[in-house]
């Protein structure tokens, strides 16, 4: 109940207040919360400290301070989508890598796009969506109401959203029609067998479900992310994508993946939200 009511304060806030305002009350809100020493805050600064090329105290604080304070603005801007024209989402976003989101929306084949909660994922998922078929392998919030309010808006624009209980198997389906399917690599995905090497602030499983689902599925791997700009803007950023590897090829597979996202994570850890242990990060 605390947490809808929560949600339901932010959305009235960002429709009542004007834009700088409601982010203003936004930042105010989460300096508190860092400043509380929540357990998030400590996991975020444990996922830093393993992300980071030796980190320092100071930089690992001022980075875990701006995690909360971009969370809370990707926050609002995500609860400005139900009022949000289309048009509007287009002119807010440039694409970086446009060459590789072309070759894989022209190749016809299902699409494992690989992302992490860096910068505005939904926003990412939104504008995508007006690109493609695009289904997201979301854990659902604790609370229903908000989850229910989560649902609502992504599907709004066109987000459809994969049962947490039965991924994999929705998954293959989408993949298989040539669709797109988005995973969060910086979550863990239970149920992956084998191990693989990667950057220990991101998830080996996830990183290995994405090479098995391409492989089962004739798909491509797309590593991609949706990066916050000043000014209110943002940048769709694309990999190349990764063709589907054999079954020996797996393990090396998911750990190019996992260096490839950890190298953008580590370029803008201000805006990596991973406020709970990151796998492969001991709790």
């Amino acid at each position: 109940m605390i947490a809808w009511l929560g949600y339901l304060a932010a959305d009235l806030a960002v429709r009542v207040l004007p834009p700088r305002a409601a982010d203003a009350l936004a930042i105010g809100l989460a300096r508190l919360a860092f400043h509380a020493r929540l357990p998030a805050r400590r996991a975020q600064e444990r996922n830093l400290e393993r992300l980071l090329d030796q980190p320092t105290p100071p930089v690992v604080r001022r980075c875990a301070r701006e995690s909360f304070e971009h969370f809370a603005l990707a926050l609002g801007d995500f609860l400005r989508l139900d009022s949000l024209a289309p048009e509007a989402l287009e002119r807010a976003v440039e694409v970086r890598g446009e060459r590789h989101l072309a070759a894989a929306r022209e190749s016809g084949r299902g699409v494992v796009l690989l992302t992490a909660h860096l910068g505005n994922w939904e926003w990412g998922a939104a504008w995508l969506a007006a690109r493609v078929r695009l289904h997201v392998a979301a854990r659902p919030h604790p609370s229903a109401r908000v989850e229910r309010l989560f649902r609502r808006r992504r599907r709004a624009w066109g987000v459809a959203t994969l049962p947490w209980h039965a991924r994999s198997l929705g998954a293959m389906r989408a993949l298989r029609r040539g669709e797109w399917v988005a995973l969060m690599a910086d979550r863990p995905t239970r149920g992956t067998p084998g191990r693989a090497g990667s950057h220990p602030a991101l998830a080996p499983p996830a990183c290995l479900l994405a090479a098995a689902l391409a492989r089962r599925c004739d798909a491509l791997v797309l590593p991609a992310v949706m990066i916050h700009l000043p000014g209110r803007r943002y940048a769709a950023c694309f990999e190349p994508a990764r063709p589907p590897a054999g079954a020996p090829g797996s393990a090396r597979s998911a750990r190019g993946l996992g260096a490839a996202l950890a190298r953008t994570l580590a370029r803008h850890p201000g805006q990596w939200c991973a406020f709970e242990p990151a796998p492969g990060i001991p709790a």
